[in-house]
């Protein structure tokens, strides 16, 4: 009998791991965002971005893997998105450039508001900390 519990528990175990979807863990900070997404790229802007993505990536993937302090990967991933961003803006027209910057700035304010506690995915909650 405790057999035949025993496996009926694996195999629910194993359907509910089997329902969750995979994981991007490309950052390590669940479900990556595509910022060009609702810019109706054309398919040159999309292959092209996609190749700077692409780049920016292996060189964000070399600092992380290399023996910098944890300032000097900061300093330096700073640096590196930085210069990907200009090489994207370079291929965006003007409509798009306006769209990514208010998409930008969502995605900052919503950032913020994770951070001061103000809930949302990953966030702390209402903020309600008392210790009564």
């Amino acid at each position: 009998m405790k057999v035949l519990q025993f496996l009926f528990l694996f195999i629910c175990v194993g359907a509910m791991a089997q329902a969750q979807p995979p994981a991007d863990t490309s950052r390590g900070r669940g479900p990556r965002v595509d910022m060009y997404k609702d810019l109706n790229l054309t398919k040159d802007q999309q292959e092209k971005v996609k190749a700077i993505q692409d780049k920016q990536r292996e060189e964000m993937e070399a600092l992380r893997n290399g023996s910098l302090s944890r300032e000097e990967q900061r300093t330096k991933m700073m640096e590196i998105r930085k210069k990907y961003s200009e090489q994207i803006d370079a291929i965006l027209n003007a409509e798009q450039k306006e769209k990514l910057k208010a998409k930008q700035k969502e995605m900052q304010e919503q950032m913020e508001k994770r951070r001061n506690g103000g809930g949302g995915p990953g966030g702390q909650g209402g903020g309600n900390n008392n210790n009564n």
